[in-house]
């Protein structure tokens, strides 16, 4: 396994025999795993380290799944979420994916499936990876964003910015008129991961000549 294919795993689930299968699997995958029982414990460990992906399980003591997958991307965007669950619904997949799910197995999954979905969350991130410096090796050539300020508000609306937009949620801009709406439109759509036109460098699905 290359290195950029080498993830850093977190495990959740009450099921004994999996944490002990996975404690086993996912090391000779080639990722290093942290195993927890339960998401309580899964939400402190994430309060401790940034992941780069977490399987869980829907159905455990404490914060369920959802939660858990909730509170990984509030506090850390980047990091994928693999849903593992015995409910083999079309909802419980659509209800997974919608609070930001990488992807969705039934239990007991085969562990050739598992590896395969691991594969591609880690040709994602470095996709992701290789992006973003392309990005900044644009931005140092091209100067800074228009967006510029010091005072305390600017600064947190400069860090709302950069927390949102690499992220795939859709984003409202309010304001009254003058108040530099259109500024902030233009950072976020600077500091996504979307592709750009090439001609007008404006987001390929807005360039009005596309």
């Amino acid at each position: 396994m290359k290195p950029h294919e080498r993830l850093k795993l977190l495990f959740a689930d009450d099921e004994k025999s999996l944490q002990e299968l996975m404690r086993l699997e996912l090391p000779r995958m080639g990722h290093t795993v942290t195993v927890c029982p339960d998401g309580d414990t899964a939400v402190a460990a994430l309060m401790r380290n940034t992941y780069d992906c977490i399987l869980v399980d829907l159905d455990m003591p404490g914060f369920n799944g959802i939660e858990v997958i909730s509170k990984a991307k509030e506090l850390s965007p980047d990091t994928e979420a693999i849903v593992l669950t015995g409910k083999s619904s079309v909802e419980t997949a659509v209800a997974a994916l919608r609070h930001g799910a990488f992807d969705y197995l039934t239990k007991p999954c085969k562990l050739a499936d598992l590896e395969t979905i691991l594969r591609r969350v880690a040709e994602r991130r470095e996709m992701n990876h290789k992006y973003r410096a392309v990005k900044e090796r644009l931005r140092r050539i091209e100067g800074a964003p228009d967006l510029v300020g010091q005072s305390e508000k600017m600064q947190h609306v400069q860090r709302l910015i950069s927390k949102v937009a690499p992220t795939e949620s859709t984003v409202l801009v309010l304001g009254e008129t003058g108040t530099g709406k259109e500024l902030v439109a233009r950072s976020l759509h600077d500091q996504s991961l979307r592709p750009r036109c090439r001609s007008c460098r404006s987001i390929a699905a807005l360039c009005p000549s596309t």
